[in-house]
């Protein structure tokens, strides 16, 4: 009984999650070096572009506004920046990717504004071609207070289209002047931002297919621990959870890979596999017992 509702769960879960890739995605694990303030989850490209905090100069130009600087995430640090004194409708945290052959995009991102010194309060968020002006996001208001549970948004469809191999900017723009406690923003308050996932579907759909060709995981189901054979040399791997927060990550491993998933709790975890010389990642799914 129990395997057949384990593997009832994978079967629903796994065409609920079929071909959604992350393309690229901020949790800020260092806070210091060159590097600290770019995507690290996604492709190849994507990681080389970093997240701004900007205002607007024109509908379809912006300028980059203070430094932004680290503070306590909601698991390792996260991006935090003053300045957002009269902002409504101008100022805005933005972050840039490319996702040619990708549709059904998805975000995912986390908000909060500092309680001694507090921030905004109203988010909305927008999207835009680098040819093109912003269009608001259905659903894309976002409340924030001073902890990391209340500006969540998971899973938020991106209405993307006709993007080909145009850069895509998506900003969380200040929707009002109100801070947190309910006054006016001040040049001091501080509003923080972590956890940052956009997926898409690749129209190829090929993934799947070239996983199961080059790599084999074994024992599948397991109990965290399993390892890795792959036919081809790797240069990156990488295990998530079905909310795509990143567990483990093995850089440069063998072609037989030993894997520990730390704690594992049941359930369908996403593998990922960067193949030496790709920037095209190939996904697959296991399922902890």
């Amino acid at each position: 009984m129990k395997k057949t509702l384990l593997f009832a769960l994978l079967i629903i879960l796994a065409s609920s999650l079929q071909a959604q890739e992350t393309l690229t995605g901020w949790t800020f694990p260092v806070n210091t070096g060159s590097d600290s303030l770019n995507a690290n989850l996604g492709t190849t490209g994507n990681k080389t572009y970093d997240i701004r905090f900007q205002w607007v100069l024109t509908s379809t130009s912006d300028s980059t506004l203070n430094t932004v600087t680290f503070v306590d995430g909601a698991t390792t640090f996260a991006a935090a920046t003053t300045g957002w004194a009269n902002g409504a409708d101008i100022k805005f945290w933005s972050v840039k990717f490319k996702a040619n052959n990708y549709s059904d995009f998805k975000l995912s991102s986390k908000q909060k504004s500092d309680a001694t010194n507090p921030g905004p309060r109203d988010f909305k968020l927008q999207w835009r071609l680098s040819s093109g002006t912003y269009a608001d996001v259905p659903g894309g208001a976002v409340t924030l207070g001073s902890d990391w549970a209340t500006g969540v948004v998971t899973e938020l469809p991106l209405p993307i289209t006709g993007q080909g191999t145009s850069s895509i900017y998506v900003r969380w723009i200040m929707a009002s002047n109100t801070d947190i406690n309910g006054g006016t923003v001040t040049a001091a308050g501080q509003s923080m931002i972590d956890d940052i996932l956009i997926t898409g579907v690749s129209v190829t759909g090929q993934n799947e297919i070239l996983y199961t060709n080059r790599l084999k995981v074994l024992p599948s189901p397991n109990n965290g621990n399993f390892n890795l054979t792959s036919t081809e040399p790797m240069e990156v791997i990488s295990v998530a959870d079905v909310n795509g927060k990143t567990l483990v990550t093995i850089n440069n491993p063998s072609q037989k890979q030993p894997i520990s998933v730390s704690n594992a709790k049941p359930g369908l975890y996403l593998l990922k596999v960067r193949f030496t010389g790709s920037d095209q990642e190939a996904v697959t799914r296991f399922v902890v017992e």
